[in-house]
Order: structure tokens, then C-alpha cells, then sequence
């Protein structure tokens, strides 16, 4: 599945950067190592799994399994800033009984200096809507949350991460009832 993956994108990104190394060079000329070739891709979509758990002893056991995609735009201008949107699908998982969350919000990643890119702090801060807010022993409150969060993200290879945040979710006095999940979150994802 690796392998595939990878073929497929260099056969996505092929025809953009065909014109850049044809134009006025000869085939003999334009062999290029693997690397090389996937760090000149535009890289703009991520996908990623986030694993996360509670930063704090809860009354029934908690953690929270997603799926995130993020799309890049450009850097603002003169800075090292680089904005995201994100989209996720989360499963909360409470005790014995789980629920879906299903979130959008804004992200950033800033190269921390010296890195070459190799670390970045990022955060992100996006709004959720839970398809179930009472398990019983816990509640949230209700279906609209909030969350944002902030980490560390380490490249593993050239287009592969992995990262650590720490997550704020509840739901900012809307609701009568509001407690806090605060968690330790985990992810590895790919660039493409």
C-alpha cells in the first residue's frame, strides 16, 4: 500500500513538473533521485490519524480516535507562517459507549529556527459538532464544542510526520454544563 501510495503521487504530480524539467533540457539531463523529486512536489493536502487521551484522571475511561485531512495555502508574506484548513472525523470513545465528532477550523505551522523545516510548532482551532453529548456518566453540555490546541510536529521522512498536541475541547458556557476534555494527542500523517 506504501509503494502505491508513492506511485500514485508521482504520477498526480508528474505532469506539473514535467514543463520545469523539459523545457530546455535533454532527457539524459533531467534524472533526479527519488527524494529530490518528492521534495519538489507542492505537497498542499495532508491526511493524518490523531490518537488522543485525557491530560486528566476521569471518572470513566476516555480517548478519542480521528481522521484529519488539512489543506495548505500559501505563507503570509514576509513570515515563516503557514495557514491550514482543517476537516476531521473523530470516534469518542466514553467507557463502553462511543460517539461521533465532526469538526472544521483553522491551523497553522510555523519552522521553529535552525530546523529546516524538520520541526514546527502547530495549532489549530476548529468547531465540533458531537452526535452525542450525555454518556451517562459524562456529559459535555451539548453538540457544539470548541477546541484548540498546540504542539510540536517532527518530519520522519520527506513527506511523512509525526506530532505532538495538547487539546482543549468544551463548549464555552453555551450550555449550561460545561466541562473540559483536555488531551494528549498523538498523529503521524503523510504529505501529498
Amino acid at each position: 500500500m506504501k509503494y502505491f501510495c508513492i506511485i500514485l503521487l508521482i504520477f498526480i504530480t508528474h505532469s506539473s513538473l514535467a514543463n520545469d524539467y523539459t523545457s530546455n533540457k535533454r532527457s539524459s539531463d533531467i534524472m533526479i533521485s527519488f527524494d529530490d523529486h518528492i521534495s519538489n512536489m507542492l505537497l498542499k493536502n495532508t491526511i493524518g490519524l490523531r490518537y488522543g487521551t485525557p491530560s486528566k484522571t476521569q471518572n470513566v475511561p476516555i480517548n478519542t480516535k480521528e481522521f484529519y485531512y488539512q489543506r495548505r495555502m500559501h505563507p503570509f508574506a514576509g513570515t515563516l507562517l503557514t495557514p491550514l484548513l482543517e476537516l476531521s472525523i473523530s470516534q469518542l470513545n466514553v467507557g463502553e459507549e462511543k460517539g461521533y465528532v465532526y469538526g472544521f477550523g483553522p491551523a497553522i505551522h510555523i519552522p521553529i529556527g535552525g530546523s529546516s523545516g524538520n520541526l514546527n510548532f502547530t495549532a489549530h482551532g476548529k468547531i465540533h459538532y458531537l452526535t452525542r453529548d450525555d454518556y451517562g456518566r459524562k456529559r459535555y453540555g451539548g453538540p457544539v464544542q470548541w477546541t484548540y490546541a498546540f504542539g510540536l510536529k517532527t518530519k520522519i521522512t520527506v513527506n511523512t510526520f509525526a506530532t505532538y498536541k495538547w487539546q482543549h475541547m468544551s463548549n464555552g458556557d453555551v450550555y449550561e454544563h460545561n466541562p473540559a476534555l483536555e488531551t494528549h494527542t498523538v498523529s503521524l500523517g503523510i504529505h501529498f
